[in-house]
């Protein structure tokens, strides 16, 4: 044990004057090359800092990838995100500090390699492809979720990792959940909507989901939580979170957190402690909040917009499906096909534009690659929720609340990202991915704490 650990020193000096060698010849170099650039200065330094944390031990790299994978647009490098950047560095130490340490064991449950199978399905695509271009970028992408998905599953190994990433998600949420709330008070809102494209990528409705799994924690934990002024403060955090996503007049945000509460008042009683408060969040918003968010949730009963014109989005999705239904059009073809059987469709309403997006996970996956991708595609999804569940029971056997409350977060939440994949395209989302993983984690975990609770 000893020798393991003087091993482990020793890797670990080793790596870091390495990095520290290569970091100042970088370093030196981007002040050579750009020295009236006091940002390159800065951020060459602190990202030296970044890199040998995240070198030193990999999990800590994860946290920073996490919370830059909520503000991706406040922190681009040209086309590239922080985010991406932290996400090759935490798979390559993690990879290096490994191999050096001659313990390289990758945990690959069934789920694992369901997704490996789902990304060689797709590179198989290629053959019959609409759009082999776009298939290239998307396959190189879907590999490196796919590599997040292990990492994450590999490196989150005990349960204090996974409370730190929940808190990360719900400090950021927070942050931007006030920011969102301070905006729609403001007025500074975009056809009564509030946007913080600036910081966070993707459109409106994508941010609202983004605030959904610290939504879902936050009710769990205010549930479980048997002291009057945590309470509170977690009730407190719960209604910033629901104002904010309320705010941003977001249907299918508004539909997951609803059905995610039925879904665990089911499972868990407890969570009925919870709905007084949100129809008190929803009859205050209801008065401060701009009024389009009555005229979007009247819509949505009535159809008046079609859905936003997802209705009829979808009709061309099942015109292309029914045309290729074994083998779909290609990974990321979906646009291309869009294009070819728009015209052919009927019952078009709406104009729609060329060129969309599917706006359903699940329509999409079909129409692109087919009854088999779509099979590998549900079974990964459904091995997974089993997993949560599992994890679920194993910590109420075990009468480990905390952790039960940490397995039944990790498992509405993934819940809640796929009711918005019914409008949504997520598959291509680092938070998808990581939503994803952590159920197995938890299934994980709750069998270890199992095997040591005394009979």
């Amino acid at each position: 044990m000893a020798a393991d650990k003087s091993a482990d020193r020793g890797l670990i000096r080793g790596l870091l004057l390495g990095l520290l060698a290569v970091g100042a010849g970088l370093f030196g170099y981007g002040i050579a090359v750009r020295p009236q650039n006091l940002y390159l200065i800065v951020g060459a330094a602190l990202g030296l800092v970044v890199i040998a944390i995240t070198f030193i031990e990999p999990v800590s790299g994860l946290y920073l990838f996490v919370g830059a994978m909520f503000t991706e647009a406040l922190l681009m490098f040209g086309s590239v995100s922080a985010a991406r950047l932290l996400g090759i560095l935490v798979l390559g130490a993690w990879t290096a500090r490994s191999l050096a340490s001659g313990r390289f064991e990758i945990i690959m449950p069934t789920q694992a390699w369901l997704a490996v199978m789902f990304v060689l399905w797709g590179f198989l695509s290629a053959m019959w492809a609409m759009d082999l271009e776009r298939l290239v970028t998307a396959l190189l992408l879907l590999v490196q979720l796919v590599a997040l998905y292990i990492l994450v599953i590999n490196l989150v190994s005990c349960v204090k990792t996974v409370q730190i990433i929940l808190a990360i998600v719900t400090s950021v949420s927070l942050a931007l959940a006030l920011l969102t709330i301070a905006r729609a008070l403001s007025g500074d809102t975009i056809a009564g909507r509030v946007d913080l494209g600036r910081i966070s990528m993707g459109n409106i409705n994508a941010q609202a989901a983004y605030l959904v799994p610290s939504a879902t924690l936050l009710m769990v934990l205010f549930s479980h939580q048997t002291r009057s002024v945590r309470r509170w403060l977690l009730l407190l955090g719960l209604s910033v979170i629901a104002l904010a996503i309320l705010a941003t007049s977001s249907r299918g945000a508004i539909i997951a957190v609803s059905v995610v509460l039925v879904l665990g008042i089911i499972i868990d009683r407890r969570l009925l402690q919870v709905t007084l408060p949100a129809l008190l969040v929803a009859a205050a918003a209801l008065l401060v909040l701009p009024h389009t968010l009555v005229e979007r949730l009247e819509a949505m009963v009535t159809l008046s917009d079609r859905a936003a014109g997802r209705v009829d989005i979808w009709l061309v999705a099942l015109r292309i499906i029914r045309s290729h239904p074994a083998l779909g059009v290609g990974l990321d073809g979906f646009a291309a096909a869009f294009n070819s059987y728009l015209p052919e469709t009927p019952g078009i309403i709406s104009d729609i534009g060329t060129g969309r997006a599917s706006h359903n996970i699940f329509l999409n996956v079909q129409s692109e690659l087919g009854v088999i991708g779509t099979a590998l595609f549900l079974v990964l999804i459904g091995t997974t929720l089993r997993s949560g569940l599992l994890a679920v029971v194993n910590c109420r056997r075990a009468g480990l609340l905390h952790l039960e409350g940490l397995a039944l977060t990790a498992w509405l939440s993934l819940v809640a990202m796929l009711l918005m994949g019914l409008f949504l395209d997520l598959q291509y989302w680092k938070l998808f991915w990581m939503l994803l993983a952590l159920p197995e984690v938890m299934r994980r975990l709750s069998v270890e704490a199992l095997l040591e609770t005394p009979a």
